[in-house]
């Protein structure tokens, strides 16, 4: 998979061996909007309040997903195993990685590559 403002690739395939790193280890922010709030909720047969209470917590003035710290990783809260509990309905944030602002015109392209081994740099 390619998009043309980044100069890597992604080989999604290579998901099915990673373990998960995108959603474990250091501690990160997923962010929702209130959509998908509506559509996980409801993915999981739940209220709004309770998704919220039990898989959320605020920031700032927004809920974001609650992460379990393990040892030296912080998981998200719907990671099991090496898979997430609500795939078809992750927030954006998740579907759209690695094709992320922050790693345009090769920027930060070695903590990528180290993240994701999907991340393919293209030859110039």
């Amino acid at each position: 998979m390619q998009n043309n403002n980044f100069n890597f690739s992604f080989d999604s395939s290579a998901c099915d061996i990673c373990n998960a790193k995108c959603c474990s280890g250091a501690s990160g922010i997923v962010q929702f909007t209130k959509t998908e709030m509506l559509e996980i909720a409801e993915y999981l047969s739940i209220s709004v309040e309770t998704f919220l209470k039990d898989f959320c917590k605020k920031e700032g003035y927004s809920y974001i997903l609650k992460e379990i710290h393990q040892g030296d990783n912080y998981n998200c809260i719907f990671l099991s195993g090496h898979r997430c509990d609500i795939y078809e309905v992750r927030p954006k944030q998740c579907r759209t990685f690695p094709f992320w602002d922050e790693f345009k015109n090769g920027n930060n392209i070695d903590y990528l590559k180290n993240e994701c081994i999907g991340v393919k740099p293209l030859s110039n």
